[in-house]
């Protein structure tokens, strides 16, 4: 039997398989969502857990994981040992925050299972020219933040479980994505339209610090970084935006993955059936996509066949529709779809095409990996295989 590093790097290459991995990328944010019901701890305690000294970061890791083991590990990012130095979790008037000792800074934490931490895209602009641009966006060295720590917990897993398990050592947004820090998200897309050249420079910045983040995750170890395309979708930009503002630079972030030594896997939340050739082209070893929503539709089959012998294929599978809410018969029926539609494609692994919900329970996550890995060859037990 492959161990699950065998089996990812084969599926990655085209090589066969002992069986379907399966998995969910993104999964740090569902150890991060599920923490009290894979560990019995109060879920407060993922913070805790998120800053606290390698050794037992993977230890309780390694607990969970046991609990939920999805095929491919995504660690943790480490904050840096000043800022888990400075950490504390403290009780105010019967409330739980996050308190900052340095700052002295206090965050209220949520003590039930859930997503830990709200995210919304920026809207205020703070760069309007290229001198803002370049006091504003400075590129910090690989060299500078390992010393600082980040790279602390990916250095734990692997060492501790990269032996046999595939680890994802750590990812980056796109440059595009990453300029509407600087401008506002909707300032950003007219802006696509509207100030191309000025568009292109903050990307070409915003592209300096996404090669040092990919080298640190690459000093570390592990086996591959992923790269998501945000907002490079059909329903965000146009494919000559596309292709200006988004293809050069993937390209560019996978020749440097794998100049040192890693897989590259590709990651796009939204829809990409116009634009598969150019994805097919970047180079990449693997290529996750959304399921269908938001009136875009990614048909699994359709794009297995289209992107043939350039890729290995993840899965999209429904994670709210079937996964969260699916009877355990619509859930069968779909990996075994899922299944067959992968067959024709490089590689595949039976993934979701978004990130584990927190009203997921792990009896679910538990029932989608045993379907999963019961499918061999693009077949699987619900078709009478």
């Amino acid at each position: 039997m492959m161990t699950q590093k065998e089996r990812i790097h084969a599926a990655l290459e085209g090589r066969p398989v002992d069986r379907l991995p399966v998995t969910a990328l993104y999964n740090m944010l569902y150890y991060q969502d599920h923490f009290a019901e894979l560990t019995g701890r109060p879920q407060r305690e993922n913070w805790l857990w998120r800053h606290a000294e390698p050794e037992e970061h993977v230890r309780v890791y390694r607990e969970m994981i046991e609990r939920a083991p999805l095929e491919i590990l995504q660690p943790q990012g480490a904050p840096s040992r000043e800022e888990r130095e400075a950490f504390e979790l403290v009780q105010r008037d019967g409330e739980w925050f996050r308190h900052n000792r340095r700052t002295d800074r206090f965050a209220p934490v949520a003590t039930r299972s859930g997503h830990p931490v709200d995210d919304v895209a920026n809207q205020t602009q703070h760069v309007f020219d290229r001198d803002d641009a370049r006091r504003r966006i400075v590129t910090t060295r690989a060299e500078r933040m390992i010393a600082a720590g980040h790279n602390d917990y990916l250095d734990a897993v692997v060492a501790g479980l990269g032996n046999d398990h595939f680890v994802l050592s750590g990812g980056v947004a796109g440059p595009l994505w990453c300029s509407h820090f600087h401008v506002g998200l909707e300032n950003l897309l007219a802006m696509v339209v509207q100030q191309p050249d000025f568009v292109q420079y903050l990307c070409d910045l915003c592209m300096a610090q996404d090669i040092e983040w990919i080298r640190m995750f690459a000093a570390g170890g592990g086996d591959a970084i992923y790269v998501d395309d945000a907002i490079a979708t059909s329903e965000m930009i146009s494919i000559p935006h596309y292709e200006r503002f988004c293809l050069p630079y993937m390209r560019e972030m996978v020749r440097e993955i794998h100049r040192l030594g890693h897989r590259a896997i590709v990651i796009y939340y939204g829809g990409v059936m116009d634009r598969l050739e150019q994805i097919a082209s970047i180079g990449a070893d693997g290529f996750s996509m959304e399921t269908s929503m938001k009136s875009y539709v990614n048909d699994i089959g359709a794009i297995a066949e289209a992107v043939g012998d350039h890729l290995c294929l993840f899965g999209n599978l429904d994670p709210i529709g079937v996964l969260q809410d699916g009877s355990d018969a619509r859930l069968a029926a779909e990996v075994a779809r899922q299944a067959r539609a992968g067959a024709r494609a490089r590689g595949f692994v039976l993934c979701t095409g978004s990130p584990i919900t927190p009203g997921t329970p792990l009896s679910r996550v538990r029932r989608f990996l045993e379907l999963g890995r019961a499918c061999r060859g693009g077949l699987c037990p619900t078709q009478g295989a």
